[in-house]
C-alpha cells in the first residue's frame, strides 16, 4: 500500500509541474484564474502533506516495529 501512495505522490508532483508550465501562457487576471489556481495549489499541497504523513502509517515494516515497541 505504501508503494501505491508513493506512486500517487510522484504523479501529483509531475502533474503540478506540468500545470505550472501550462499556465505560463494564460493571463493571470483572466476571469479569476489566478485565484482559482492558488486555491487549488494550496489544496494539493495540503493533500500531499497529509498523504506523506500517512505513508508512515501504511508501511507494514514500520507498523510491526511500532507494535514491538509497545509490547516492551
Amino acid at each position: 500500500m505504501s508503494q501505491q501512495l508513493n506512486n500517487a505522490l510522484e504523479d501529483v508532483g509531475k502533474s503540478m509541474s506540468t500545470l505550472r508550465i501550462a499556465i505560463k501562457g494564460i493571463p493571470v487576471r483572466r476571469e479569476g484564474f489566478k485565484d482559482l489556481h492558488d486555491q487549488f495549489a494550496r489544496s494539493v499541497a495540503t493533500l500531499t502533506t497529509h498523504m506523506s504523513y500517512a505513508r508512515v502509517l501504511l508501511d507494514e515494516e514500520a507498523a510491526e516495529r511500532r507494535k514491538r515497541r509497545r509490547r516492551r
